[in-house]
């Protein structure tokens, strides 16, 4: 009896744990629960959990949210630039490629657009948001977005017109920080000329 106990209390905790984790859990978790690994494939077999991706596993009752996923794979990539941009409502259409930004010292292999961003830049803006499937993904605001694009001058002119139409008729602008953010990437002749320009 006692075998089977522990069973039933590993799957409670198993359980447990997905409802508050938003239905996810690393290899990683299920040490600290005192799971070993052998066992996981146990629950697996049992339709308990599927895996998703190496050392990450979902709820089987589940939908994968595959940038969710990403993030717990790599928790220092920030979602930016068109990706960043969508989930803050400030381009219409999903972006072919999602874009994250690294830091300059880290590496890492997806079929992703990366960025890079040294240490004076990395941590400006970053912010979470929920996505589509309610999860929270960190990404940079929309004043750090707008510094990439206009810094980026391989960026499509077109969408980088409609994308700084959307930000300056938005209610959640934040034209002081646009501003101080521009500084730092020595662009504030360029931003306050365009603030200038749009709150004429």
């Amino acid at each position: 009896m006692k075998v089977n106990g522990d069973a039933m209390d590993n799957e409670t905790k198993i359980k447990n744990f997905l409802n508050s984790n938003h239905g996810y859990i690393l290899t990683s978790d299920f040490l600290n629960l005192n799971i070993s690994k052998p066992l996981i494939k146990k629950y697996l077999d049992k339709g308990i959990i599927k895996k998703v991706s190496h050392g990450i596993y979902i709820d089987s009752n589940l939908l994968v949210d595959d940038e969710y996923v990403f993030q717990l794979r790599y928790p220092n990539a920030i979602f930016s630039y068109q990706s960043a941009l969508s989930l803050l409502g400030l381009i219409n259409e999903l972006p072919k490629q999602n874009e994250v930004t690294i830091n300059s010292n880290k590496r890492i292999i997806s079929d992703y657009k990366i960025h890079y961003a040294s240490d004076k830049y990395f941590d400006l803006g970053i912010i979470e948001v929920k996505d589509m499937f309610n999860n929270p993904i960190k990404i940079y605001n929309a004043e750090r977005c707008i510094c990439d694009v206009l810094k980026d001058n391989n960026f499509d002119s077109k969408l980088q017109n409609e994308i700084l139409h959307a930000y300056f008729q938005s209610e959640d602008k934040d034209i002081n920080k646009l501003l101080e953010y521009s500084k730092t990437f020595n662009i504030y002749d360029k931003v306050s000329t365009l603030v200038d320009y749009a709150v004429r």
